[in-house]
């Protein structure tokens, strides 16, 4: 099943852009600056010099206007809250991106449709949609950021990614199928170089269910905050009230882009994406029944737009999700059309020093709320 990731097509540009505007420039080692808290992820030769702040910019009545013009129109003509700002560059950009990705997107849903999506075709095509979807409806977020946020952006990224993160906390799941509702969720990521692994549990508090995951990437491109990289999971998910167990394997791409190097009205703000392919083995246990085990693959497609908040006190996204294996599921709409989408999802992560909180909703055939505490030590090298 063939693979065209979102997350290479961001990256890449991102990068060449990058090499491009910094070609006979001094180069820099961020490797070897040493990093503080709040420290940016360009380094200070690199920084392009201070420019001098539009008035008309920094009035909170006309940031409104634009933004209310971006999330009205603009969600029919993408850009159009910058176009109003006289970001005329920009406004061209988004509204470009938006037009390529309806193109995308509807030839992957005619393709589907011609081919009676046959097994044979269907990933590809499903995974052009949500590829399609991701460029279609990520300028119009980008759009409504830069308006609201203006030309000096909302926060700039970290230099360094933290050494570790641990994650302690509750999440509430409503789920009409399942008795359980409240978990405990526990996680450690930990980056060491290219390298990052995040082991992580949820544990039903009020039913007989756990869901163990391991996850891992390796960077091939970039930094900690702009990358292109191989990744691959393991979970293993456990409904023993209901009789049976499903065990995941995964592998596939993923990124994360910084609009700021793509076009500076958009400082602060980053795109991720990703893809991928996963073999799932359900194991059933219902007493005096023998049922053979089943093994299933599973698309996984992911976009997402986020931004960074003040100077490495945290960052806030938006997403959606294709995989349907998780707690939210596959979104339930009207008509033949339900649970075959993912799920949707926004989460905020909030530093105050070294201690933070997490907060996250998700919505698809499940409501997934919660609140975690999170901490973090030291700076990946």
């Amino acid at each position: 099943m063939g693979m065209r990731p979102l997350a290479v097509a961001v990256c890449l540009t991102c990068l060449a852009a990058e090499g491009q505007a910094r070609e006979g420039e001094p180069k820099h080692d961020l490797a070897e600056a040493e990093w503080k808290p709040g420290a940016s992820a360009v380094g200070p030769a690199d920084e392009a010099p201070p420019k001098e702040r539009d008035p008309a910019a920094l009035d909170p009545r006309k940031r409104a206007l634009h933004t209310a013009i971006a999330v009205g129109p603009g969600a029919i003509v993408h850009g159009v809250g910058h176009a109003s700002a006289g970001r005329s560059d920009t406004a061209r950009r988004l509204a470009l991106t938006q037009v390529v990705g309806l193109g995308t997107m509807v030839g992957g849903l005619a393709g589907l449709a011609l081919t009676g999506a046959s097994r044979w075709f269907a990933g590809p095509l499903a995974l052009g949609v949500v590829a399609g979807g991701g460029l279609f409806v990520l300028p119009w977020t980008a759009d409504i950021y830069g308006s609201a946020a203006g030309p000096e952006g909302a926060g700039r990224a970290p230099a360094r990614a933290p050494l570790v993160v641990t994650e302690f906390g509750h999440r509430y799941v409503c789920d009409p199928q399942f008795r359980y509702r409240h978990f405990l969720v526990e996680s450690v990521d930990l980056r060491l170089d290219r390298f990052r692994v995040t082991p992580s549990g949820w544990f039903a508090l009020d039913d007989r269910n756990a869901r163990l995951r391991v996850f891992g990437s390796y960077r091939l491109l970039g930094n900690d905050t702009h990358f292109l990289g191989l990744e691959a999971a393991v979970t293993h998910h456990r409904f023993d009230s209901d009789g049976f167990r499903v065990l995941t394997g995964e592998v596939g791409v993923g990124g994360r882009g910084d609009l700021e190097r793509w076009d500076g009205a958009l400082s602060g703000a980053f795109v991720e994406g990703g893809a991928g392919l996963a073999l799932q083995r359900f194991e059933y246990r219902v007493p005096g029944m023998d049922i053979d085990p089943e093994v299933n693959d599973l698309l996984l497609a992911r976009y997402a737009f986020g931004f960074y908040l003040g100077r490495d006190s945290g960052e806030a996204r938006v997403y959606y999700d294709h995989r349907h294996d998780d707690f939210a599921a596959g979104l339930l709409v009207p008509g033949l059309g339900s649970g075959v989408a993912g799920h949707f999802g926004a989460d905020v992560r909030w530093y105050f020093g070294d201690f933070g909180v997490l907060t996250e909703a998700q919505v698809g055939s499940a409501w997934v709320t919660g609140l975690s505490l999170i901490y973090r030590r030291g700076a990946n090298r």
